[in-house]
């Protein structure tokens, strides 16, 4: 990845045209036609404008008037942005490459629960770990009430607590805190605001609420979560009668606050909502269609192993009703009700991404909310406190998982069902799952203890039969260990005439993998 840059200018501190959100004409060195890009006022009263790249990429920054705009300062990075709708169920990023989304859940990132020093060090610990999404929100935070202590920053709300206006002081330390993770090679996922603050604020102010969130981070690669569990209302009346309607009353609120942030954000970051599970499994039916979208987000329940065929049918479902990038935003967090343990955190991503899926978002109980004690926000689920939670192992699986996928040249999975004799379907999801990418047949095989009791040591798995091979073709045969990252085995295999190759096991019973743990098996066509 190259350094990137983003250039701060400011207007005079005193002067009469500093007002905020005020757009502000930036043009290009190579271009005669400007930009118009929100500008936003600092704590100080100062009117400043952020825009992607250094000082001498751009000859102009002024105001309608003429009066113009003063370097500042900038920022370098080394992310390279997504920009505009996705041509393809992947990811692309500005230079064309492949963008294999691997996130962490931080909703309460942006608090005084966890320190800027704490921040940085965690934004450093995952980029290392092969992570490089983190999804935080902006202010306005699940699980709480506005102005409830755990969602303050710098001791203060996003605004003022008669909602009159932004408050500035929240949004300066914020912008710390953003601008280090994108530093330290997270590209943040901002949620606006959860569900029920329209409600509460209006459109119009989260309108006003998401033109900050532009000026300040639209220069910086991005993506756009314009709301929470779209159509959740406030927690005191779920399960109410009339609950249905309600939800899809909500959702129709949302829509001009989505048009707004397509209108507004000259930088065309990726834009989607996160679906409430209690109303729909994905965003496309949060907002009934995807021409609002640039991607997709699943949230599908935390049920450990009693909600994989739900969350497994919700990702078949989405792919089929959108040509978008699709992926799992919220699923099983690790810890969650004492249950969804690595295993399962490994079994998902597998199974998501051998489904088609752009990615997976990561999630530990103790993290989201950055648990400290009993009282903490989401303490129900569990008391695991946030610096023992980011040391838990499935993070550090699915950055092994990442890496690895990333560095065989990933662009996405198509499913193969027919490529092995016996395959999983939604009434066996236990059984190995397999995808094809390039020239490459990936296969995941779960753990035996995902299968039900009844079956007991099954030997359907004694014997794989691998088909739909290119006939008598040499193959690199690999097996990966998903716990370690280790390559246990890699071998040189011939299909036979008719495509076929049978992986065989020596062993009196089970499966020819090294244990009944869960295994990765690799087939790439030898050139």
């Amino acid at each position: 990845m190259g350094n990137s840059e983003v250039s701060q200018f400011k207007l005079a501190s005193k002067s009469a045209s500093a007002i905020d959100h005020v757009k502000v004409l930036c043009t290009k060195s190579e271009s005669t036609q400007p930009i118009e890009v929100p500008a936003f006022l600092n704590r100080s009263g100062e009117l400043c404008v952020r825009v992607p790249g250094n000082r001498s990429d751009w000859k102009s920054i002024a105001l309608s008037s003429g009066e113009a705009l003063n370097f500042d300062t900038s920022w370098s990075h080394s992310i390279v942005g997504l920009t505009g709708k996705p041509d393809s169920s992947v990811f692309h990023d500005d230079n064309g490459e492949d963008f294999l989304w691997l996130g962490d859940t931080v909703w309460f990132g942006l608090t005084d629960r966890i320190s800027n020093t704490e921040w940085k060090a965690l934004m450093q610990k995952r980029t290392a770990q092969g992570f490089n999404v983190m999804q935080v929100v902006s202010g306005l935070l699940p699980e709480a009430a506005f102005g409830d202590k755990a969602t303050l920053l710098e001791g203060v709300t996003s605004w003022k607590l008669d909602k009159s206006e932004l408050e500035k002081k929240w949004w300066d330390a914020a912008d710390i805190k953003v601008i280090d993770a994108v530093q330290a090679g997270q590209m943040p996922a901002l949620v606006g605001a959860w569900s029920y603050y329209i409600l509460q604020f209006g459109a119009e102010r989260l309108k006003n609420h998401w033109t900050e969130m532009i000026a300040r981070w639209g220069a910086f690669p991005t993506f756009w979560c314009v709301g929470g569990e779209v159509g959740l209302m406030e927690y005191k009346d779920l399960f109410s009668d009339d609950m249905q309607e309600r939800a899809l009353e909500i959702q129709q609120m949302w829509k001009p606050v989505v048009d707004h942030v397509r209108a507004t954000d000259p930088w065309h970051r990726p834009i989607t909502v996160h679906p409430c599970p209690a109303f729909n499994n994905s965003s496309t039916e949060a907002l009934q269609g995807d021409s609002a979208l640039d991607f997709v987000w699943l949230q599908t329940g935390h049920a450990d192993v009693n909600s994989t065929k739900a969350t497994l049918t919700a990702m078949q479902k989405a792919k089929r009703d959108s040509k978008l990038p699709v992926l799992n935003s919220e699923v099983c967090y690790e810890g969650i009700a004492g249950g969804s343990p690595a295993m399962i955190q490994r079994y998902l991503f597998w199974t998501h991404m051998l489904l088609g899926a752009a990615g997976h978002t990561y999630g530990a109980q103790g993290i989201w909310a950055f648990h400290d004690d009993e009282t903490s926000p989401g303490a129900m689920w569990g008391w695991i406190p946030w610096q023992e939670a980011i040391e838990l192992p499935g993070a550090q699986h699915l950055g092994i998982a990442a890496k690895y996928l990333r560095s065989l040249g990933w662009n996405g999975f198509t499913p193969a069902p027919d490529s092995i004799n016996v395959h999983a379907d939604l009434e066996h999801t236990y059984r190995p799952w397999a995808g094809r990418t390039k020239d490459q047949l990936i296969v995941y095989f779960p753990t035996v203890s995902l299968a039900p009791a009844d079956i007991g040591i099954s030997t359907e798995l004694s014997a794989v039969l691998f088909s739909t091979l290119e006939k008598n073709t040499k193959y690199n045969f690999e097996i990966f260990n998903p716990r370690t990252g280790d390559i246990v085995r890699s071998e040189t295999i011939t299909s036979d005439d008719r495509g076929e190759w049978n992986f065989t096991s020596d062993k009196p019973i089970g499966r020819p993998l090294p244990t009944m743990e869960d295994w990765i098996v690799r087939l790439a066509k030898i050139s």
